[in-house]
């Protein structure tokens, strides 16, 4: 019984497994690109504070972080914890 039962559900959990590989691969590849883009944002507010616009530095110091690797995970974390 239990071997017809594997049978059946097989279909489905390999599905399931191709799912969840393409899901990580995904998520690595957008980490990777929010993480050039977060680079490239931190260069930007460098640039304006060297130009001594110290408000353009914090907004993109802010911007950076929110797009960075800790910013964006953890308040989707936080939205998904506590909503």
């Amino acid at each position: 019984m239990r071997w017809i039962l594997k049978i059946i559900l097989f279909p489905i959990i390999l599905l399931l497994s191709i799912l969840i590989s393409f899901l990580k691969f995904i998520t690595s590849v957008s980490g990777m690109i929010l993480g050039i883009l977060s680079f490239l944002v931190v260069l930007g507010s460098i640039s304006a504070l060297v130009q001594k616009d110290t408000t353009t530095f914090i907004q993109t110091l802010i911007i950076a972080f929110l797009i960075s690797s800790y910013g964006l995970p953890k308040i989707s974390l936080w939205v998904t914890a506590y909503i």
